[in-house]
């Protein structure tokens, strides 16, 4: 088991499809039902529904799904707190922006 495979099985659970959680991991469908079938495998135990697409997790994914969350979010600590360590900016940053409908841009630059 690694974090990939559980990165996996998150995106899964993000877009319910497993066509788009691929996408969303920058890989390709048939390597993320194979790594994820893995997982089963390692595990011993079915996480998936599986039909013509994907029609949920089983009561046991659900309760696995529920520990990877779990662990990700360690490991997400983990590596941010390693990045403290070394003194390294960690965060998220957001901006933004604000229109400015009611000025006219060329009344900016008119003079």
């Amino acid at each position: 088991m690694d974090i990939k495979q559980l990165k996996y099985l998150i995106a899964l659970d993000q877009t319910r499809h497993f066509g788009k959680a691929a996408s969303q991991c920058n890989i390709t469908q048939p390597t993320l039902s194979m790594r994820i079938r893995n997982l089963e495998e390692e595990l011993g135990l079915v996480l998936i529904v599986r039909g013509q697409r994907f029609e949920g997790f089983t009561p046991e994914g659900e309760r696995i799904l529920a520990w990877a969350k779990s662990l990700l979010a360690a490991h997400d600590g983990l590596q941010a707190e390693a990045a403290l360590c070394k003194g390294q900016v960690v965060g998220v940053l957001r901006l933004g922006m604000v229109p400015l409908a009611s000025v006219d841009p060329m009344l900016l630059f008119a003079n």
